[in-house]
């Protein structure tokens, strides 16, 4: 385990419209001097479409296919992800504790513990991970 904050950052990601992102990732001590994990979530294969959008044509010469092909540039399972997720969050893990805050607050990476330690403290807490067969 280290023992002094540090912020690393990770490998820049493409995002599908093509625009490039490095995620942030910090580790800090909490009251119990259990060393956390953040890293910041942005979501690449998620559904951002978050309903039917197509609008019923009832104009006979207009109600034919109105789109032609697929436009993804990527084909994949997509997960359909819930509204306050689309844009993003802040992931925190220590051993099997786990939480996160969406959508990502501006600067995190770069608060004083104290001040991260406050965004944590408000972090929603989420289930462990489920663990697989084989590990």
């Amino acid at each position: 385990m280290c023992d002094s904050e540090h912020i690393a950052i990770s490998a820049p990601i493409t995002t599908d419209e093509g625009a490039r992102h490095v995620s942030p990732h910090r580790t800090f001590h909490d009251e119990a001097d259990r060393l956390w994990n953040a890293w910041e979530v942005i979501p690449l294969w998620g559904e951002r479409r978050s309903g039917e959008r197509r609008i019923r044509v009832t104009d006979p010469l207009l109600a034919g296919e109105q789109r032609r092909g697929e436009r993804r540039h990527q084909h994949g399972i997509r997960i359909a992800l819930p509204p306050a997720l689309a844009h993003g969050w802040v992931a925190f893990e220590c051993d099997d504790d786990r939480r996160r805050i969406a959508p990502v607050p501006p600067g995190w990476h770069e608060l004083p513990e104290q001040e991260l330690l406050h965004l944590w403290r408000g972090a929603e807490l989420l289930p462990p991970r489920r663990r697989g067969l084989v590990e």
